[in-house]
């Protein structure tokens, strides 16, 4: 895996329209490996998972996130199919519905960017609209 600076940007909007967002900017790993780009970074306190990895694994059409850690879930992204998740947390397990509505994603052996946009679901009753901007560049 070569080192990059990875920027995540994670916007949640809930049900009363409050908007939350959270910005990390941390040194990782980038590597393209087949048909697939891998990115992977340590989450930090701002994030509320101080202590997990996250790791994704991106093609064209699907993305999935993987934690490993204090916080673990996998979660996938396919564009207009709902995935369920098992979210592991040290407050408990939650189950949640996830279903993107936009997989944008740019990337070449150099970097680039990731952007999707999916909606959260507890029960199949929608939580939050999500939106999540990665940009990878490859450090020397």
């Amino acid at each position: 895996m070569r080192k990059a600076v990875i920027t995540v940007k994670g916007t949640q909007k809930n049900a009363q329209n409050e908007l939350d967002t959270i910005e990390l900017i941390t040194e990782g790993g980038f590597l393209r490996k087949g048909d697939y780009y891998y990115i992977k970074y340590d989450e930090s306190e701002i994030s509320g998972m101080d202590g997990t990895t996250t790791t994704l694994k991106i093609s064209e059409d699907v993305v999935v996130l993987m934690r490993f850690g204090s916080n673990q879930s996998k979660m996938v992204f396919e564009k207009d199919k709902r995935h369920e998740s098992n979210y592991v947390t040290p407050y408990g397990n939650v189950l949640l519905g996830i279903k993107p509505h936009v997989i944008d994603v740019k990337l070449n052996e150099n970097g680039g960017e990731l952007k999707l946009k999916y909606a959260l679901d507890l029960n199949e009753n929608v939580i939050s609209d999500n939106e999540l901007h990665l940009t990878v560049r490859e450090v020397n």
